[in-house]
């Protein structure tokens, strides 16, 4: 693609003017300035259809620092290539990201915009929003300008601490928006360097491309502890400290994700659309003879999946997991087998991790169209060993069951959805005409003959998933007995639940009580029943 940019600075908040005669004068004088410095256009190409948006803003209290452009395309450029050799390496070929260039390929393209409000007003902990919206008023003006989903947004630095540390705006990524600071030393001269300077500019400079790895749909994850010999620290763990100075790599995790991104593809088809898929089956092992966690299963899904990717989460010292917890995430990246079904054996001598800590597994499915989907499983280490409880059970027929009752549902999300087989469709309690229902909410289910039982399967809902219920039993569909109380997590996969003895029964209830997000809707997708 060729596009030309203006030298000239625009006011991202010129989109949001009137028609009045003052406002078409401004615009005559930018439109004159714009002619006149015609002479000194630069004329940017990329390769690539959809390339990153690559912005500096400017709050209108602050001016551009001096040399912004060439220091920052230099370092964009490093950055680049440091994508394409990891992807290289990881069995992509020369992918990276789109990134407009001029004709000697020493400049890079930056939108500069100038703000509307002072440096206040786009602070670290709230003013995201602010920036967002002014650079989303400039696109809307020049539609031309936004070539992909993906930001990076690069503030000047505020002010400058007592140690000569700078300080600033936003720093973090947001979705496929990411925020970084410029400051007088972020230059490629200070690149590897070990003194105060170089030590400053790795963490600002890391921290770039670290967020900029956010912006690209990554994750937070670590190196595997043979890996942190041979190639270093994982960009997306601590590489930001790291990246120019040390070892520093992407995981083949990170490069599975990023073969499907929009803009490290360089073709026409829609990027982000909707997915559904689902983990159908899953069986989950430790081979004592391959000293590995082995794990295997099937997953449906209307959009190719490309990679299988798995995230081990560990709780250390009740650090949490998930979203910022995530850093010590230990994973492996296994190929689709098929077009529906997946392996992956992840020695256990990898995890830094193997004692009492508690690990989420988040397996993800890598689909064509650049999105990810993901389930969620919980397991633990003993004695250095892992203890596998998720495996798919064998649950029985359903072809015998019928919805015996239910205290609600809405029409479009009927109760019989909880056992119809199908993981994409589901139950909710009845909303849309007042008053909605509120909890407490039930569903009784008619097995269609007394059987004796192990316990109960249930995938819960992304949105108003039930959280504390109970699981009661019956013979005649009258008089129930309690079996146990349980909590269901909101994990995006199915999960087991044993009662607390075999039971034999006809008739089962799930009162639902109380919901994960406050709410008095309650809402989940199947519920099965097996046999050990």
């Amino acid at each position: 693609m060729i596009t030309k940019f203006l030298t000239i600075t625009l006011l991202a908040g010129a989109s949001l003017m009137s028609c009045k005669k003052a406002d078409l004068q401004s615009n005559a004088k930018l439109e004159a300035l714009a002619l006149a410095d015609a002479a000194s256009d630069t004329v940017y190409t990329s390769p690539q259809a959809r390339n990153l948006n690559l912005i500096y803003f400017v709050p209108n209290d602050l001016d551009t620092l001096t040399g912004y452009q060439k220091r920052l395309s230099e370092l964009m450029l490093w950055t680049r290539d440091f994508f394409k050799s990891e992807m290289n390496r990881n069995g992509y070929g020369d992918k990276t990201f789109g990134l407009y260039t001029n004709g000697t390929g020493s400049r890079v393209k930056i939108i500069t915009i100038r703000g509307t409000k002072a440096k206040t007003e786009y602070s670290y902990s709230s003013g995201a929003g602010n920036v967002q919206a002014e650079v989303n008023a400039y696109f809307a003006a020049h539609p031309g300008e936004k070539t992909s989903e993906h930001t990076l947004v690069i503030l000047p630095r505020y002010s400058f601490k007592a140690d000569g540390t700078p300080s600033g705006g936003p720093f973090f990524g947001l979705g496929k928006w990411c925020f970084a600071l410029d400051y007088e030393g972020m230059d490629i001269k200070n690149l590897g360097k070990s003194d105060t300077e170089g030590n400053r500019f790795s963490v600002w400079f890391g921290g770039m491309v670290h967020e900029l790895g956010h912006g690209l749909n990554l994750p937070h994850n670590c190196q595997k502890v043979s890996e942190n010999v041979t190639l270093g620290m994982a960009l997306m763990w601590a590489g930001n400290g790291t990246l120019g100075k040390s070892k520093t790599f992407l995981t083949a995790t990170d490069c599975a994700i990023l073969n499907v991104n929009q803009i490290f593809n360089n073709d026409s088809k829609t990027y982000y659309g909707t997915v559904n898929a689902r983990l159908t089956k899953i069986h989950a092992d430790y081979d004592a003879n391959k000293a590995a966690i082995v794990l295997s299963g099937r997953f449906s899904t209307d959009t190719k999946v490309t990679s299988v990717v798995y995230y081990n989460d560990p709780n250390v010292n009740n650090e949490g997991t998930g979203v910022n917890h995530d850093y010590n995430a230990t994973t492996w990246e296994s190929k689709a087998i098929g077009l529906d079904s997946f392996y992956v054996e992840m020695p256990i001598s990898e995890f830094k991790y193997k004692d009492a800590s508690p690990y989420e597994l988040r397996l993800k499915l890598v689909h064509e169209n650049g999105n990810v989907t993901q389930a969620t499983y919980n397991y633990k280490f003993v004695n250095a060993l892992p203890v596998l409880e998720f495996s798919s059970k064998n649950e029985i027929s359903k072809s015998t069951w019928s919805i015996a009752a239910y205290s609600s549902q809405q029409t479009t999300s009927p109760a019989m959805n909880v056992i119809d087989n199908n993981l994409s469709t589901g139950w909710h309690s009845q909303w849309s005409v007042a008053p909605a229902a509120s909890y407490p909410h039930f569903i009784t289910i008619d097995i269609g003959l007394q059987q004796s039982l192990d316990g109960f399967t249930i995938l819960n809902a992304d949105r108003r998933a039930i959280k504390d219920a109970d699981i009661l039993y019956s013979n005649d569909g009258i008089n129930f007995s309690l079996a146990a109380s349980y909590q269901i997590p909101k994990l995006g996969s199915v999960q087991n639940f044993a009662f607390p003895s075999t039971l034999t029964f006809r008739y089962i209830k799930l009162l639902a009580k109380s919901s994960w997000d406050g709410e008095q809707f309650a809402q989940f997708a199947e519920i099965g029943l097996y046999k050990n």
